[in-house]
């Protein structure tokens, strides 16, 4: 995890802290304006807390007596204090800073521990700094041509397109599997960043990871060449959705095969959906991650891309070339 990501969700744990306490400290000057003996018992506990501190430290032989007394006037002030609230139709607790986090009270961290809502912070940054390296929010539907596609090849992207929109209007942590099939520059990485843009839209978290990336990424993790405190699969198993594209673009050796066996099952065991992206054919996927991998990607709804690459149609179109 970089130490950016680190400081930005410290800097929104304290914020959170902050805004508690000022909202608490709200709550209390309203309190004391209409129930003014709140007021003066705040005050009593304050000069009783502190006496208790002084005994504390003290060496006087009646100490820990003097400490009993201060303690039981200090729990009665607290209950006489909550008493008030709920006669005058306040919560008993009214008075106190309403943390966003129970466990750590937005501090971040639990017994010198980081807490589960300072890694998710980060888990969530990390994730939003992936996709804006991507440009992902640039990506959408109405940028897709269905015009560069003809005859058989065009019916065929038509279904496919409507049921991508479909799929990011109805999506949830029960939709399918996608594998997005077929060859270079058929708009397999459009569909998948335009479901991806339409669902951060909606607020879902989506990973979205270029095949070669994220192997590199994991190898480096994996021998400790990476200055990581939250690893990627961290990411890939927090994410909503989560997109691997150009599958097979990466070097084929056996760390890449388990890895992505691994990320694959992972999602799986979760019930969180992920989109594939690849140029391979079932048969070549089989060779390349093993018999294993190709019977989990079974269970994804395959989509079959057809047409020509549209990056040469626009670039004939460009230059004035003929078909």
């Amino acid at each position: 995890m970089r130490k950016e990501t680190f400081r930005r969700a410290m800097k929104t744990v304290q914020e959170r802290y902050d805004t508690a306490q000022a909202e608490a400290e709200k709550r209390r000057f309203e309190i004391s304006c209409k129930i003014p003996e709140i007021d003066t018992l705040i005050s009593a506990l304050t000069r009783t807390c502190t006496s208790i501190t002084r005994a504390v430290f003290s060496k006087e032989e009646n100490a820990k007596h003097a400490i009993e007394r201060l303690m039981q006037e200090n729990l009665s002030a607290q209950q006489r204090i909550k008493q008030l609230l709920t006669t005058n139709g306040y919560p008993e607790d009214y008075l106190l800073p309403r943390y966003t986090c129970s466990r750590c009270g937005d501090t971040g961290y639990v017994d010198g521990i980081q807490c589960t809502c300072l890694k998710e912070l980060m888990i969530q940054y990390e994730i939003e700094s992936f996709n804006a390296q991507n440009q992902i929010s640039a990506v959408s539907f109405s940028q897709f041509d269905l015009s560069y596609y003809n005859g058989d090849a065009h019916a065929q992207m038509e279904r496919v397109f409507s049921f991508c929109k479909q799929y990011a209007a109805q999506f949830s942590q029960d939709s399918v599997s996608i594998l997005m099939q077929g060859g270079v520059g058929l708009g397999k990485t459009h569909l998948s960043l335009s479901i991806a843009s339409a669902l951060m839209e909606k607020g879902h978290s989506v990973l979205y990871l270029s095949a070669p990336d994220l192997f590199r990424k994991l190898q480096n993790e994996y021998y400790g060449k990476a200055d990581a405190k939250i690893d990627t699969m961290d990411l890939i198993r927090a994410a909503d959705l989560v997109i691997i594209d150009d599958l097979g673009a990466e070097l084929e050796n056996q760390f890449n095969s388990m890895a992505f066996y691994n990320i694959v099952n992972l999602r799986q065991n979760i019930m969180h959906p992920m989109i594939i992206n690849t140029n391979l054919s079932f048969k070549e996927i089989e060779q390349r991650y093993s018999q294993r991998m190709m019977s989990r990607l079974l269970s994804y709804r395959c989509l079959k891309f057809a047409g020509t690459d549209i990056r040469q149609i626009k670039m004939r179109l460009q230059y004035g070339l003929s078909s």
